[in-house]
């Protein structure tokens, strides 16, 4: 029987491959990539993989594929991240891309990374999307209005409530601020999935951002007996990012810390430059993530067994955004001892003194 080696099983694979060492250059490419590319293996071998649309000459076709892998070659890989984008050659299409560390062997190791068609599953989910963006406003409107409404009655714009009317309505001002929360996240989901979601970039102090979330979380953590500490390393740089969108992002991961804490609990936000890079921890003395749901914690409405009401959206929108910025997120948790959930972002400088 004939044998085959690893490299000829990858040349001939219909899926398009490609690898590259450890600093992102490419040094393989299999011949149905090339096909598909329409260049040869000397145009691309050596290069660095995100000079690779340039070499096409289709930037401007592949803008959010360049932003993808920008995101994902900005720091060491250590899982499998696929992602499924848009790119225009000349119609729309999808693609799902996929990138694992590999290790060959003591002196070679670098980045796998499978291309493949995925235009069908692109285009239902962007039909969802924009279902859910449609809805989704239809329905903030309305709700608006009755929130109003029972505010209104509750302030005693109609005159002395009974106390068993004035519970219900309490009952149901609350249910509506949480529809009005699930929208909400809802219409920031289908804005960062669709593109459509405007950074308003500057020079920002992490410091000052966690500051104001630790304050606007100060009612939640009374309520909940906990106690929120910031440790702050020294001279910590600026990062480049939109005020109010890394605001929102500390704000989500503060609640879920407070919300899993148990009472006289302490939760830290630790904010430190980590490899060029600032890093900010929110760290809880809760019961932690049991292992087989890690992997899934970050995804769309998805919460832990025995979870606290809320959308199951706050994760998978910090995520989104903490990659918008260029970033990356992860969490590291061990059953029944807490869990630290860290992002970082690039840092500027010059460094605050």
């Amino acid at each position: 029987m004939e044998k085959y080696s690893a490299e000829s099983i990858l040349r001939a694979a219909p899926l398009g491959v490609m690898m590259t060492d450890l600093d992102w250059r490419v040094c393989f490419a299999s011949q149905p990539l090339l096909d598909t590319l329409g260049i040869t293996s000397e145009v691309i071998l050596g290069e660095p993989l995100l000079n690779l649309p340039n070499k096409l000459g289709r930037a401007d076709q592949c803008k959010e594929l360049i932003s993808v892998l920008t995101q994902i070659t900005g720091h060491p890989l250590s899982q499998v991240i696929t992602k499924v984008v848009p790119v225009h050659v000349p119609e729309k299409k999808f693609i799902r891309v996929s990138v694992s560390p590999y290790k060959a062997s003591d002196t070679a190791s670098g980045y796998l990374l499978l291309f493949g068609d995925s235009t069908a599953e692109g285009e239902i989910d962007e039909m969802k999307n924009e279902f859910i963006s449609v809805a989704s406003h239809e329905m903030r409107t309305p709700m608006t209005s009755i929130k109003g409404s029972l505010e209104l009655l509750l302030g005693g714009y109609a005159g002395e409530l009974p106390a068993e009317m004035t519970e219900l309505l309490g009952i149901c001002l609350t249910a509506v601020d949480r529809l009005i929360r699930l929208i909400n996240d809802m219409l920031d989901v289908a804005k960062i999935e669709s593109g459509k979601m405007q950074l308003h970039m500057d020079r920002i102090h992490v410091v000052d951002c966690a500051k104001r979330s630790i304050r606007s979380m100060k009612s939640l953590a009374e309520a909940n007996h906990v106690s929120i500490l910031v440790d702050e390393g020294e001279s910590i740089p600026q990062v480049r990012a939109d005020r109010d969108r890394l605001e929102q992002i500390i704000t989500n991961l503060l609640a879920n810390a407070v919300k899993y804490s148990p009472a006289e609990g302490i939760v830290t936000v630790r904010i430190h430059l980590a490899d060029g890079s600032v890093r900010i921890s929110v760290i809880d003395q809760g019961q932690g993530i049991p292992p087989d749901q890690i992997g899934k914690i970050f995804d769309r409405f998805q919460q832990l067994e025995g979870a606290k009401k809320g959308t199951g959206l706050g994760l998978t929108i910090s995520r989104a955004l903490v990659e918008q910025h260029h970033g990356r997120i992860w969490v590291e948790s061990a059953f029944g001892k807490g869990s630290k959930f860290h992002f970082e972002l690039p840092a500027v400088g010059p460094a605050q003194g």
